[in-house]
């Protein structure tokens, strides 16, 4: 584990201080609940595409870390969001932690909540493969609403509490319901304006 993570001056070949599972126990609301002044950011949140093929084209150099993968207990919005009434006795489900990284920085963290029928089947081995690369190549996949959040960056191990944004959905096949929800860290795309200013000018 390194030290604490210093936002916009975040050096390169480093990854988030944090052990699995990290966790999400945040409150969720939906996206029409509150306005986002910034229309870059919104674009982001609400974006319907994948995730790590648009990090992808905007870094020359991607990676993806897995923090962590395997059965623990999810918090009761998860539970909630799954349809449980709680947490408890919930044993059916793996918990998936990854960081995306873009030209060797920390960008997005991502935690899911998977079940077991997924983790066998359709979704088996995934290691290091991205969990978009599976789910967007299958039609069978349904994709909810976004949920947002905010949530301090010193929950990722960062030396300040800067305010970031996330975004959750539920993902459907057939009787399976799946979480994947995603916080844009300090150093994403997100909040830089000069991604959006190089995307204007493509």
């Amino acid at each position: 584990m390194i030290g604490q993570l210093t936002g916009s001056n975040l050096d390169l070949n480093v990854t988030l201080a944090v052990n699995f599972p990290v966790g999400l126990d945040v409150t969720w609301f939906s996206a029409n609940e509150r306005s986002l002044p910034d229309p870059y950011l919104k674009n982001w949140l609400l974006d319907t595409g994948s995730l790590t093929e648009r990090v992808q084209s905007l870094c020359h150099q991607f990676s993806l870390e897995l923090l962590g993968q395997g059965e623990c207990e999810i918090h009761n919005n998860e539970a909630s969001c799954l349809g449980f009434s709680s947490n408890e006795n919930i044993t059916d489900h793996q918990v998936r932690e990854i960081v995306l990284c873009g030209n060797q920085a920390p960008w997005v963290f991502a935690r899911s909540v998977i079940p077991n029928g997924l983790v066998e089947e359709e979704l088996a081995n995934l290691g290091t493969q991205p969990l978009g690369k599976r789910l967007f190549n299958d039609e069978r996949f349904k994709r909810s609403a976004f949920e947002l959040c905010q949530i301090s960056a010193n929950t990722f191990g960062y030396a300040n509490n800067q305010q970031l944004w996330g975004r959750r959905s539920v993902f459907t096949f057939n009787d399976y319901r799946m979480i994947v929800a995603e916080v844009f860290l300090p150093n994403a795309p997100a909040y830089e304006t000069r991604y959006h200013q190089n995307n204007e000018n493509e």
